[in-house]
């Protein structure tokens, strides 16, 4: 299984040119953060508080560097910070960011790397008796949940969420679905938010992640 972060970059990658696409380039720094953030709290990591703030909740190590390595400085915070502020404090350097995930995808056999241009390896190695790429595959599984109202995991909700408050619809849906998409997003968020306390946190997250590209 991907990560959040792993699949948000897959979108971003251009299916025919391999680098990626210049409507999310601007974006994906913001969106990647975030979505490590997410996965920090799919994982149990961490969590939203009353106040707004995100907390460690468990401190133990993460098996994965990257995630690990935002938990640690997470940790080592003099206190508790909105989830805004760990957006722009954990993407100081985007393109290393970037490059790590595509390394970790070339190493699971996702892509292939040719001069600066990304290759997909079809099939998918996660699903070797279908004949299309993993980026297909992520696409088709989000675009049936919102359009065909397929049932969704908690892991699908927060990838919706990231890609929305991005502002990244065009990487999923065409121009006449996305007003209807950016709708049923949002519900759906709303809905397992009020079930759910880690929903609740990649909620707040994606709330700040809208703030932040907005402002960039």
């Amino acid at each position: 299984m991907l990560s959040l972060f792993e699949e948000l970059l897959l979108l971003a990658v251009h299916e025919d040119k391999g680098t990626f696409i210049g409507s999310a380039l601007e974006k994906i720094n913001t969106g990647l953060v975030g979505a490590m953030l997410a996965e920090l709290a799919l994982r149990g990591g961490i969590q939203i508080q009353e106040n707004h703030r995100l907390s460690v909740v468990d401190v133990n190590p993460i098996e994965d560097e990257i995630l690990n390595e935002a938990l640690e400085v997470m940790k080592d915070s003099e206190k508790e910070r909105k989830s805004g502020y760990w957006i722009n404090a954990l993407a100081q350097k985007p393109e290393k960011i970037r490059r790590r995930i595509t390394e970790r995808l070339i190493q699971q056999g996702i892509v292939t790397q040719e001069d600066d241009h990304l290759l997909w390896v079809i099939p998918s190695p996660l699903l070797p008796e279908k004949k299309a790429s993993t980026k297909y595959w992520i696409k088709r599984r989000l675009r049936t949940i919102v359009l065909a109202s397929e049932p969704a995991e908690l892991r699908d909700i927060a990838l919706l969420s990231i890609i929305k408050a991005c502002d990244m619809l065009d990487l999923v849906f065409l121009k006449d679905e996305r007003r209807l998409a950016s709708r049923q997003i949002g519900e759906l968020v709303v809905s397992e938010a009020l079930k759910n306390p880690v929903a609740q946190t990649i909620e707040e997250i994606g709330l700040a992640i809208a703030v932040v590209v907005e402002d960039d």
